[in-house]
């Protein structure tokens, strides 16, 4: 069989080819150039990320004929014989087939002898975890303290399950997921090399696809290249994955957000005469979901990911960040009860279209609130002359209003009274209560707050705060906070004081009462403070 497949063929050969585990390579690249090699070293990581052949190739650096290197030359006989798998003294053992104890005690058997025709004998034991307990307890002593011209490679994908004294003998790697940029890239290479033509959309769904692992994304290429006959394109890829084109997936999520439910419908008829996996599906579903919630934090954090950035920005601006977690909820509930609805495709459909018609009741009030106040400023505005004289009359009173203008409507003794008054919404209302009155200055209006408030109040409170102070107030005004310790004299303080006199009073109430301190005395109790709840005014 002349044809190898891509992740063999291409499998690296020394430390530069290796994508993605800088700090690995970094670490044994110094250790082979300066010669201060460990007795064990433990590679763990998920599959396809390089543990087995970062393992090769440091037994060729220990091996090459030309000196222990980190660059080993790959033309020696000892280099290519560990390339073919036929180096005698490098063993590559399969503890998930040998993981008896009678089959280690053989393997430790071996590890005196002298290298036949090389420096040292390097055994590499892969998924190291599968070994029986008893096969740990007989390596330790020879993990320990082998001979000086032994090496062990242990490599796992469960280092929890790799007991503490043998990983407290070993020197340690976690090999990372690769990322996609990372997979992007070695594909790329790859395929351009392989002489085989291809589109960026259908590179990126692959290396979604991988997961982190570049061997299963050279596996699925190898798949593409059949399926496609040599031509990579977006819509054949998808196909193959089962799957749709990212751009898709964007739609599928615009019709959501911007609740377009005959579209939804098409879109998701079309779905079903495609034979999607579902399951894949609703996975790209949430990543897109993530992927706008990030985008309203931090627009930069996405460059990297080959991302339609415009259609992002498009979906972000029309969502609220409240409902996208609620969105990404719905669709985690949905992917966990998926297999229980009667067809796993109306178990989608159903996820979307829970999405698209569950709207929080704070945004429907939201909603209610601007179509209201629009329909009040129509009916009172005349005409345009009035409608202008009515937007410029705010500016000519906060422009002719001098420092101290607030000054007799809101200050610190006043500030209580006007929190009450402001209608607000119950989250806002609880982070306002925190703030202290600070001073006045023209049309600003100064409050100091807490610094772990400050942080909770985003621009929606303010904004909802300004508003309702300046309708209270009958006058356009500019709010700025100050960040310093709660005051005495903000809301929440006096409301724990007034709590607190009234809790005093029943709690003398309680004491000074006859009937319960004669209870008390002919039983031996006594009052729990925790117990006691002023009575409720009627």
């Amino acid at each position: 069989m002349n044809y190898k497949v891509l992740a063999r063929k291409w499998r690296p050969q020394d430390f530069s080819e290796i994508v993605g585990q800088e700090h690995v390579v970094v670490a044994l690249s110094n250790a082979l150039d300066s010669n201060k090699v460990h007795q064990a070293y433990l590679l763990s990581g998920t599959r396809g990320v390089g543990k087995t052949t970062i393992g090769r190739i440091l037994t060729k650096g220990l091996n090459c004929e030309k000196g222990i290197s980190s660059k080993p030359c790959n033309k020696c006989s000892a280099c290519k014989s560990i390339k073919e798998g036929s180096f005698m003294d490098f063993q590559e053992v399969d503890a998930a087939s040998r993981r008896g104890v009678e089959e280690t005690q053989q393997l430790l058997e071996t590890v005196m002898h002298v290298p036949g025709s090389s420096r040292y004998k390097v055994y590499l034991i892969d998924e190291v975890h599968m070994l029986s307990k008893h096969s740990f307890n007989a390596l330790l002593k020879t993990l320990e303290e082998p001979p000086p011209h032994v090496v062990f490679i242990l490599a796992t994908t469960e280092p929890e399950s790799v007991p503490a004294t043998v990983m407290s003998r070993c020197l340690q790697f976690h090999l990372k997921n690769l990322t996609p940029p990372q997979l992007n890239k070695r594909l790329e290479e790859i395929l351009t090399k392989e002489e085989v033509d291809f589109d960026q959309e259908s590179i990126n769904l692959i290396s979604r696809a991988g997961r982190g692992s570049l061997r299963d994304c050279l596996t699925i290429t190898d798949q593409a290249i059949a399926f496609c006959n040599g031509n990579l394109k977006n819509l054949r890829v998808s196909e193959l994955l089962g799957t749709i084109p990212y751009d898709h997936v964007f739609n599928l999520i615009d019709c959501v957000i911007n609740k377009k439910s005959e579209e939804l419908l098409n879109q998701l008829r079309k779905i079903t005469d495609l034979g999607v996996d579902y399951h894949r599906l609703l996975d790209l579903v949430l990543e897109t979901i993530q992927h706008i919630a990030i985008f309203q934090i931090s627009p930069t954090s996405l460059e990297d990911l080959n991302l339609n950035l415009e259609l992002l920005n498009s979906l972000s601006l029309n969502v609220d960040a409240e409902e996208v977690q609620i969105l990404y909820q719905i669709g985690l509930i949905a992917k966990r009860d998926m297999d229980l609805a009667p067809n796993i495709g109306d178990g989608f459909e159903m996820a979307l279209l829970r999405m698209m018609s569950f709207i929080p009741k704070k945004f429907e009030d939201k909603e209610l609130e601007g179509e209201k106040k629009e329909n009040n400023r129509l009916a009172n505005e005349g005409n345009k002359e009035q409608k202008s004289k009515q937007s410029n009359e705010p500016k000519k009173k906060l422009e002719s209003r001098d420092n101290d203008s607030f000054a007799d409507i809101i200050n610190k003794s006043s500030w209580n009274q006007i929190f009450e008054s402001l209608n607000l919404d119950l989250g806002t209302k609880q982070l306002i209560s925190h703030c202290s009155f600070s001073r006045t200055e023209n049309s600003v209006i100064y409050f100091s707050m807490p610094k772990n408030k400050l942080d909770l109040l985003n621009g929606k409170h303010r904004e909802k705060f300004q508003n309702s102070l300046s309708l209270l107030l009958e006058s356009e005004c500019i709010i700025f906070f100050e960040e310093n310790e709660t005051d005495e004299s903000s809301p929440i303080k006096e409301k724990e004081k007034k709590k607190e006199i009234e809790l005093d009073k029943a709690r003398k109430a309680i004491e000074n009462d006859p009937k319960v301190n004669k209870i008390l005395n002919s039983l031996g109790g006594k009052i729990v403070d925790s117990s006691i709840v002023p009575k409720e005014r009627s």
